[in-house]
């Protein structure tokens, strides 16, 4: 699978929505179940991105590349369009890909029970996470930081079910 790239436009765009969102967040007076949907929207938009292949990654690169680079590109002006470094391979292995697939369960069902301000927040941290994650740095990061937990949790839950 190509990486996909974000552009500058791309970025500004993200940037935007996440700090629109925590803006209104915030004013609404910080509640913590905003919070956990900006944050779980966030992390599966992130883990998505950093996905080495299969439908979750396949999705949040599609996203970069048809939804956030055009659409930032197109309200941020004509020299936007500059690609950002492309994000190295994560090493998530299949343990971490059942991690991030049960939490994009979670997320979904966290989904089918939120109002709609909740699903706007989920949402909104999703396409945010997504296009950071195919950022060379903060792919680097995550494949340091989060990657390693993701993948050890994936590895214990495959330990621990009765088959091979």
């Amino acid at each position: 699978m190509t990486p996909a790239q974000l552009s500058l436009g791309g970025l500004a765009l993200a940037f935007a929505v996440l700090v629109f969102t925590l803006l209104r967040w915030w004013r609404g007076g910080h509640q913590m179940p905003s919070a956990a949907a900006i944050a779980g929207g966030l992390l599966i938009g992130l883990l998505g991105a950093l996905c080495a292949g299969g439908l979750l990654g396949w999705l949040a690169r599609r996203l970069v590349t048809s939804v956030t680079n055009p659409l930032g590109n197109k309200v941020s002006g004509k020299g936007s369009s500059w690609l950002l470094p492309a994000a190295a391979p994560s090493g998530m292995t299949a343990g971490g890909g059942v991690a991030t697939t049960l939490l994009l369960v979670a997320v979904l069902l966290a989904w089918r029970c939120c109002d709609n301000q909740l699903r706007r927040q989920l949402g909104a941290g999703a396409i945010v996470g997504s296009a950071a994650g195919v950022i060379g740095g903060v792919s680097g990061l995550a494949a340091l930081t989060l990657i390693p937990a993701v993948n050890h949790l994936g590895d214990s839950i495959l330990t621990a079910l009765p088959f091979k």
